[in-house]
């Protein structure tokens, strides 16, 4: 493939997660809208994510050797025209039993099947030394594509005078969107690649003899705490705003702002960047090295702050703890190919990994939660940020050990 089409293919399947996201996570950007035209409470609200997350948590396996044995092309366009599908289901009968029943269907169209077959095609667009950009330039461009799908949902909803017609074009207007990817993926996507024709020889076997296969790699399980301890991480991020507002003394406002830069404005650029930064290393282990002593070190520093801080002092600290946990967050699956993991397991692992890797999505929030009940914002805070300094850490052994295990095989590689 020419750099054009690699890029090109990699922004698609940024372009496809962004667009499959936008249901599932509507709440992010229109809570008080879905909670008026489906009369639910913030508690039964919140169980739609806990129906959505779960399901997709225990779909993640079967869907990883689903996408192992079928076409990944076939598989993300089935996908995304369901998730089309689900979202005129929604626009017609916006109704909590129907938010039920689609938040079910979601799990299995944007999560279980969908997840692995994506990063599979992300893994499938570059060699071993184009790992970091491929995977960069993906959580990158989601960034981008997110940002501008949110701006465009929210011209249609205010187009109109009445909230429901506004919510439903909205929702129109996201099918639209998951329609267009689909034809991208058909007219632009091809299952083989320069770098996968390995796949091709692999021997037929059951469903579940990739499953044990996999589960025999010893890096897997190592990439599982690393990815467990970034994307840990990266839900801790989450509570730098109220930390913020709550203990620093920023202004509501202020912290909004920073939220929304350090969720989509920052992975718009360190997506690339850390990408770019991986491969010229000629590693990502590297990079997360490097990544994991500063972020510790910022976080570290943050809790040495003393209330009412500079604005300025919080903005340059926040957005710089964010940047290095999103250089960690976007290479994260890169280390697959340094760790050897065989390209024709590729969707197996990735469920494997995101199984293990994502259980912070499920058990910080109301951990963190507990914590700042039981002991107050101040000493709350300390707790969370001196646990999430612990991770750093332990993410710091984990991307050490790949390294030298990344090391090992290369020098095998050439004897």
């Amino acid at each position: 493939m020419t750099m054009f089409q690699k890029y090109m293919r990699v922004f698609i399947l940024s372009f496809a997660y962004a667009a499959a996201m936008a249901l599932p996570y509507i709440h992010f950007k229109f809570y008080d809208t879905i909670k008026m035209v489906t009369q639910t409470s913030n508690t039964e609200l919140g169980t739609l994510m806990t129906i959505y997350t779960l399901m997709a948590m225990l779909l993640y396996i079967p869907g990883g050797i689903i996408a192992d044995k079928f076409s990944s092309k076939m598989l993300l366009q089935i996908s995304l025209t369901l998730t089309a599908l689900c979202n005129v289901v929604f626009a017609l009968c916006p109704s909590y039993t129907s938010a039920v029943i689609i938040w079910g269907i979601l799990a299995i169209t944007t999560g279980g099947v969908f997840w692995p077959c994506l990063v599979k095609a992300v893994r499938d667009s570059g060699d071993a030394n184009e790992q970091g950009r491929m995977f960069g330039t993906f959580y990158g461009a989601q960034g981008l594509v997110m940002v501008c799908i949110g701006f465009i949902d929210a011209a249609v909803y205010a187009n109109f005078v009445d909230n429901f017609d506004g919510f439903r074009y909205m929702l129109f207007t996201q099918a639209g969107f998951l329609l267009f990817s689909c034809l991208l993926i058909f007219v632009f996507l091809h299952d083989k690649t320069d770098y996968n024709v390995v796949a091709e020889s692999k021997e037929e076997g059951s469903l579940f003899g990739n499953l044990i296969e996999v589960l025999k790699i010893p890096g897997v399980w190592i990439l599982s705490v690393l990815i467990f301890c970034g994307y840990g991480l990266y839900v801790g991020m989450g509570y730098m705003t109220p930390y913020t507002t709550n203990v620093l003394g920023a202004s509501v406002t202020m912290g909004a702002i920073l939220g929304t830069l350090r969720v989509y404005g920052i992975r718009i650029f360190t997506g690339p960047l850390s990408g770019y930064i991986a491969d010229k290393l000629g590693s990502s282990s590297k990079l997360m090295i490097i990544g994991f002593i500063a972020l510790a070190g910022m976080l570290i520093t943050l809790l040495s702050l003393p209330v009412g801080v500079s604005s300025n002092t919080i903005i340059a600290l926040t957005m710089l703890t964010s940047f290095c946990c999103m250089l960690l967050y976007c290479v994260m699956f890169a280390s697959m190919g340094e760790l050897k993991i065989p390209v024709e397991y590729s969707a197996t692992t990735i469920s494997v990994l995101s199984l293990l890797g994502f259980i912070p999505d499920g058990i910080f929030p109301p951990l963190f939660g507990y914590w700042l009940d039981a002991y107050g914002s101040k000493t709350g805070y300390v707790v969370i940020f001196t646990f999430l300094t612990c991770l750093a850490v332990i993410g710091l052994i984990m991307a050490i050990i790949i390294n030298r295990i990344s090391k090992a095989k290369s020098a095998e590689a050439q004897a």
